[in-house]
């Protein structure tokens, strides 16, 4: 497991009621499975925008894709300190 889920994993059953323990499992497995596969996209579409020639239009889309898929993932990280 992403040692920064298993903080924010911690932090939640030490600050709030863990009656529920399997629920906050639950959410944050998808959240690091989410973490990563964004990560993964990230990956693919650099290595796509570098690789291949595209319409500015195009080449914009990605682009933007790209940093909504970072800052993303810069929010979980922040979440999870």
């Amino acid at each position: 497991m992403n040692y920064t889920i298993f903080r924010l994993m911690y932090k939640i059953k030490n600050d709030y009621d863990n009656r529920n323990n399997e629920d906050v499992e639950d959410v944050l497995n998808l959240v690091e499975k989410n973490v990563d596969c964004t990560n993964k996209l990230i990956q693919r579409i650099d290595i796509l925008i570098e690789n291949k020639h595209f319409s500015e239009s195009i080449l914009q889309i990605l682009i933007t894709i790209r940093n909504t898929c970072a800052v993303n993932v810069m929010n979980i990280n922040r979440l999870t300190k």
